[in-house]
């Protein structure tokens, strides 16, 4: 038995295939750096009646809300710049049981594919999403320069100071970004207790989180509005960082200014 992919199936692996080149042609994307996942629940046209052809992995008490969810993921240890020559290797798709003890790859996930190290902050995500009923169907994460050496200046290596420094720097990021970047403190990478600071983060509206010193996560309706997300805000981020090394601060939008933006173009996520 093999899982034929439907045409918007495979628009998905083609878009993320274009992110993934963007990615790494940024420079956001060494070696095997980043991950992604998107809930593609909605595009599945005929679910599967039986899933006794495909091998099933073990993974114990996933939410209630991600049974019979179906989700792109990449995998641990491939590239994004791979994943146009090799999706099948790169990505898997993955359909999670409803007795949340496993889910089947049925789709891709050919050499021993495992999952994304970062799979347990991505399922916490789209739990989140889906109980909170938000938009958002993609978790992007990834390294863009600018944004993580702001984590390592004391000046910015806080929510408040951050946001202001990167508000500041255009106004497009005012209007993109309303709600600013989340940051959340230092924390291993993998682990539940970043999985759960992200979320707690995410409950205050952003859309993008940046993690102290190692990288961003981004939210998106899809792969290229998480990109975008990241794109305006490291853009200011380099703005920022350009004007430090004239050896003077910038001088910044004001704050009456970025009110301004405020009130002329509201955007609600």
């Amino acid at each position: 038995m093999s899982f034929q992919l439907n045409p918007a199936l495979k628009s998905s692996i083609q878009r993320i295939t274009f992110i993934g080149q963007l990615l790494f042609q940024k420079g956001w994307a060494e070696k095997n750096a980043g991950n992604l996942s998107w809930d593609v629940t909605d595009d599945i046209l005929e679910p599967l009646l039986s899933l006794t052809e495909f091998n099933v992995h073990p993974y114990a008490d996933y939410p209630a809300e991600l049974q019979n969810r179906w989700l792109f993921v990449t995998g641990t240890n491939t590239r994004f710049r791979d994943i146009e020559k090799k999706p099948d290797q790169c990505l898997g798709l993955l359909h999670f049981l409803e007795n949340q003890n496993g889910y089947a790859c049925v789709w891709g996930g050919q050499n021993n594919f495992k999952p994304t190290s970062e799979l347990h902050s991505h399922l916490r995500l789209h739990h989140f999403l889906l109980k909170q009923k938000k938009i958002f169907k993609v978790v992007l994460h990834t390294h863009p320069d600018e944004l993580i050496a702001l984590t390592h200046l004391p000046e910015t290596n806080n929510p408040e100071t951050l946001n202001w420094a990167l508000w500041g720097m255009l106004p497009e990021v005012k209007l993109f970004a309303p709600q600013g970047i989340g940051l959340v403190p230092y924390h291993l990478t993998g682990t539940d207790i970043l999985a759960q600071a992200t979320v707690e983060v995410l409950t205050h509206g952003h859309q993008v989180i940046l993690w102290e010193k190692h990288g961003v996560l981004a939210l998106g309706t899809d792969p290229e509005d998480a990109f975008d997300q990241i794109d305006v805000l490291n853009k200011a981020a380099k703005i920022y960082l350009l004007c430090k090394q004239t050896g003077q601060n910038p001088q910044r939008l004001t704050q009456s200014q970025i009110e301004e933006i405020s009130r002329t173009y509201q955007k609600k996520i």
